[in-house]
């Protein structure tokens, strides 16, 4: 599987165990590599989880302008056909490499597939790529219940799921919305499913950084058809330890797992970061507040009075901290930024100019005027 090495510093021997102080510095100096382009990334980071809410900007973009140097919203979708990259759910749904994509097809489906299923993947085929309402004309507009208890259009339920087993691939999006194809499969598929659920487990490791086997094989549920038995899973993690493929390291009671390669000798930044709530760093609530001390929670399906900190609150990453999160939208040509702190509001001046430059930074990618934007609390 393709990886870079990042040019942070010289490699550190592994320990088995550390402090909190010290993990705390190594993981959050190790989660932000820069990368020159969108091409280096993808292929540095191998997969990059995608969520639809937009507030104020998609959490897959808004995880890219971390790690890549002069990144724009929306940047990742207008370039995706000229990229080497596919769709699919890996641990969550999202963009990754094609040798990714391509351990992940194939999911076992509980019937066959229907007539409307086999009429629909053969249009495809004829048509060379398909956008959902380019089959209303064709199959009409019946509508079916979707996964979150609402209705979608019948045909566009039949695209995601033909997608999701491998008979479609994402070609491109329009307007957010994906477009299908059928895939090349002029590649060999790999068929051992120990071998393609290690390599899935690897990239999750790599995704996440360090993480207990707990939480790894948790994430991998959706991968239970290429390992049955929780146990064997166990076991296939296991063995990437046993093959130092993976190592363990223990921080406060909790074993992590750690790629080896990915400790490298970095320093943190100065530097004030408005993290994505699915950003990689903080998605892993148990080790979130293990290092943090705080729970922090998505809750943007909560209904508006259990929220605590807001629809999209996002976590304020202050040097090694996570010292409370911030709530942003735009509003008519303007960007303002409402803070919140788990405990007081840092008083160097150095925080003020830190957290003023990302709230600008953050600006300039949505694609506003420098300086139109303000900042709360």
């Amino acid at each position: 599987m393709s990886s870079i090495v990042l040019n942070i510093g010289e490699p550190m021997p592994i320990p088995e165990k550390l402090g909190l102080p010290e993990f705390k510095r190594r993981l959050v100096a190790g989660s932000f590599p820069e990368f020159s382009g969108l091409a280096a990334a993808l292929k540095g980071l191998q997969f990059v989880q995608a969520d639809p809410i937009r507030s104020p900007a998609r959490a897959q973009d808004l995880m890219l302008r971390q790690r890549v140097a002069g990144y724009q919203v929306g940047e990742l979708e207008w370039r995706f056909p000229d990229l080497e990259a596919e769709e699919g759910f890996l641990f969550a749904y999202g963009f990754m490499r094609p040798e990714i994509w391509r351990d992940l097809r194939w999911r076992p489906r509980a019937t066959a597939l229907t007539k409307l299923e086999r009429e629909v993947l053969a249009v495809v085929g004829e048509l060379g790529e398909v956008h959902p309402r380019g089959l209303v004309e064709k199959f009409g507009r019946r509508t079916v219940k979707n996964y979150w208890g609402g209705k979608s259009q019948a045909t566009k339920r039949i695209l995601e799921d033909l997608h999701h087993h491998g008979f479609l691939r994402v070609s491109r999006r329009e307007k957010g919305v994906r477009v299908y194809q059928v895939p090349d499969d002029a590649d060999e598929e790999e068929t051992d499913p120990v071998r393609r659920y290690a390599r899935l487990a690897l990239t999750t490791a790599r995704v996440f950084g360090p993480t207990s086997k707990r939480f790894l094989i948790s994430e991998l549920a959706g991968l239970r058809h290429l390992i049955p038995k929780r146990g064997e899973r166990e076991k296939a993690v296991d063995d990437l330890v046993a093959s130092g493929q993976l190592a363990e390291l223990a921080v406060e009671g909790i074993t992590y797992l750690w790629i080896p390669d990915q400790w490298q000798q970095g320093e943190v930044t100065e530097r004030a970061r408005l993290l994505a709530p699915f950003d990689p760093l903080v998605r892993n609530r148990q080790r979130f507040e293990q290092v943090w001390g705080w729970p922090y929670r998505f809750e943007a399906y909560l209904p508006a009075a259990r929220r605590e900190r807001g629809y999209y609150a996002m976590p304020v990453l202050w040097r090694d901290e996570v010292i409370g999160w911030a709530n942003a939208k735009v509003e008519g040509k303007r960007l303002t930024v409402e803070m919140g702190y788990v405990d007081k509001r840092p008083r160097a001046k150095a925080f003020r100019l830190a957290i003023e430059a990302e709230v600008e930074a953050m600006t300039t990618f949505l694609g506003l005027e420098s300086g139109a934007w303000e900042l709360k609390g």
